[in-house]
């Protein structure tokens, strides 16, 4: 018997007469007692019979009989309807009323053995089915990648779904045109087994050609050809497609891109690759203000180019200016290009340069900075490595102590893993940051040192609605003494992302009456939080750790507190309440900036 599982049920409607054949309205009579169900049947398929087959109510002075048995001949043809989708082709269906009064049934649904797939044959056509080794290495890789396999239960969401992937397999490499032109489950009920059939039709296979760019006014159509290492005659590859769009993406110019080909049967010799794109704005100013308990009212004003020179550079700069903190940068991006090695073949990488100039007066260490820098980005999926080269001059005033100018020419490398479920808001995964510098004082530096700093996230589902966040970050510098190094390669703890009960960078070295940085960090964070909403959350957590110069000065400094969490596009906004268990004092920690 050839039979295919029976699709998901939809609720029936009634037929109903037409209004001429519609004799006059009569009173509606009062309802009986409605009739009672109980449904002994697994809970998955239990919840699908309550939804669809509702007992009916009963019209007081009709026969309770006739209002039942259209109800009943109903549940005895669509629930094996039902279970036939889940892959039982062999039910049983009871319906046994309490008494007389039917006023309460019960239906018992016998599933019989699940029906099991016992064979699957996939038939070729098309340049597929031609002979030679490397069409049936393919073949065989198509087999293999069937999902319904050999002894699986038949069921209709997993046949669907199988098909459809088969086909997607089958058209992500030369056939683009492939398709699934037969399917075929014959069911035998009795031996509960399914043979299933089918024949995938790959269709000639394509090539690809010339690149064709469309959408292009603003920029220079140079930085798309950057990016593109399509070479004519190479093999239709829908990932290599996909590949390409995405990098095209990345980059600052366009707000959409869709890379795709003709699929025409009759041409199939060096397709065009078509690239349409949408272009972004040019220029953009922003403004926004904003209030943190690290850095007190702030306000900033950002100016960006993705067309400076009208060569496709990207400027970034920006003026931020707060009650401790006020620094402006300029960054420029030239557009990325493509760095061929041997295991991975091309991988994207993105140059920049830039110059910072910074001023703050935080926990009475009062220093001006500038720099200059330069780095090369490489960026895959889930990994980021930027090597590069700063060079920094600071005038460090703490206030009581001597005030000192150090300098820094550093090598820097930095290495971003990544694993999240979702970047702005992870539920599960984590993140590692390692980052490495150094400087020599015969090479522009005030004096010899090492710096090594790792940060580990990780995010643990705990159900739906909760989650437990760990964080540990470590750092040293390797340097006979602090002195002559600048902050930026030392360490200051404390603030709203650091041990929440001290005040922003208040951990470090005493120097005068100013907290300067040493050459050693520990801290961790140990978070619960639970969600009572889509919007809101409540968070419990600890804090542990200190910046020094030495271990020995090093003091597993401990906070506690509770905080509210509100979900945004840009990740969830944190506002917590630590208290810091050395001074006994309670700290609000909470930042929000708005955008105009």
């Amino acid at each position: 018997m050839a039979q295919e599982p029976a699709p998901e049920p939809e609720p029936e409607a009634e037929s109903q007469p037409t209004p001429e054949s519609q004799p006059p309205a009569a009173p509606p009579r009062p309802a009986g007692p409605a009739l009672k169900v109980t449904w002994e049947a697994p809970k998955e398929l239990r919840e699908i019979f309550e939804k669809n087959l509702k007992p009916p109510s009963i019209e007081e002075g009709r026969r309770r009989g006739a209002s039942l048995r259209p109800w009943e001949r109903d549940v005895r043809r669509r629930v094996p309807e039902i279970v036939a989708s889940d892959g039982y082709f062999s039910p049983t269906v009871d319906i046994k009323y309490d008494d007389d009064k039917r006023e309460h049934a019960t239906v018992v649904v016998t599933l019989g053995t699940r029906t099991t797939v016992s064979s699957v044959e996939i038939e070729f056509a098309g340049d597929l089915a031609a002979p030679g080794p490397l069409r049936e290495k393919r073949r065989q890789e198509l087999r293999d990648a069937w999902a319904l396999k050999r002894g699986e239960p038949f069921r209709s969401p997993a046949w669907e779904s199988a098909k459809v992937r088969i086909e997607e397999e089958l058209t992500a490499l030369d056939y683009a045109t492939g398709r699934l032109t037969a399917s075929r489950g014959e069911v035998d009920a009795e031996a509960a087994t399914a043979k299933l059939t089918l024949t995938l039709d790959s269709g000639p296979p394509f090539t690809l050609g010339e690149v064709v760019i469309e959408g292009v006014s603003k920029y220079p159509i140079e930085v798309v050809h950057r990016l593109v290492d399509i070479e004519r005659g190479e093999r239709y590859s829908r990932e290599r497609l996909e590949d390409l769009q995405r990098l095209i993406q990345n980059g600052w110019w366009f707000s959409s891109v869709v890379v795709d080909t003709p699929r025409d049967p009759e041409k199939t010799e060096e397709v065009p690759v078509n690239i349409t794109v949408i272009e972004r704005p040019a220029r953009e100013i922003g403004v926004s203000a904003g209030y943190g308990t690290d850095d007190g009212i702030r306000g900033e004003a950002a100016y960006r180019d993705r067309n400076l020179f009208s060569r496709g550079f990207d400027l970034q700069s920006s003026m931020r200016l707060s009650q401790k903190d006020q620094f402006a940068y300029a960054d420029v991006y030239i557009p990325p290009g493509l760095w061929f090695t041997q295991p991975r073949g091309n991988i994207p990488y993105t140059d920049s340069f830039g110059v910072l100039a910074q001023h703050s007066d935080i926990e009475n260490l009062i220093f001006s900075r500038w720099a200059i820098a330069g780095y090369r980005h490489w960026r895959l999926e889930k990994f980021e490595l930027r090597l590069g080269l700063s060079y920094q001059i600071e005038d460090s005033k703490p206030v009581n102590a001597e005030e000192q100018i150090k300098r820094a020419l550093a090598p820097i490398a930095a290495i971003t893993w990544r694993r999240v479920d979702n970047v702005f808001d992870p539920r599960r995964g984590g993140v590692l940051a390692l980052q490495l510098a150094a400087g020599a004082k015969a090479l522009a530096s005030g004096d010899d040192f090492f710096r090594v700093y790792a940060q580990y996230q990780y995010w643990f589902p705990l159900g739906p609605n909760d989650q437990l966040y760990a964080r540990t970050e470590f750092g040293r510098t390797f340097a006979v003494s602090r002195d002559h190094i600048p902050e930026d390669f030392l360490f200051r703890a404390g603030g709203s992302r650091s041990n929440r009960g001290y005040a922003y960078q208040s951990l470090g070295v005493q120097e005068g009456s100013a907290i300067v940085g040493g050459r050693y960090l520990a801290t961790g964070t140990l978070e619960y939080v639970h969600w009572l909403n889509e919007r809101w959350g409540a968070a419990v957590f600890t804090d542990v750790g200190d910046a020094a110069d030495s271990i020995k000065e090093w003091e597993p400094l401990k906070s506690y507190g509770i905080g509210a969490r509100f979900r945004t596009p840009a990740g969830p906004l944190a506002i917590d309440l630590a208290y810091a268990d050395r001074d006994r004092k309670v700290r609000l920690a909470f930042s929000v900036t708005i955008a105009f």
